[in-house]
């Protein structure tokens, strides 16, 4: 989902987060363009689900794996 553009005119890409709150480390799901929810706990899981996010794909391309928690990502 394209939701703005950029300063120099790029698009952009909005990411929802959703987290739970008080845990320890951070957890919680993230939705990027393809709308899939992947589960992160720890900052560098969340790091490397915003990665994956931002990257440009077609809601149809991207890859579906099983996390620790047995759920789609």
């Amino acid at each position: 989902m394209v939701s703005g553009m950029t300063e120099a005119g790029g698009p952009t890409v909005r990411i929802v987060l959703d987290l739970v709150p008080d845990s320890e480390p951070i957890e919680g799901w993230a939705r990027g363009a393809n709308g899939v929810p992947r589960a992160f706990a720890g900052w560098l899981e969340l790091v490397d689900v915003l990665d994956r996010a931002r990257q440009s794909q077609s809601p149809g391309s991207a890859e579906r794996s099983t996390n620790r928690r047995g759920e789609q990502q």
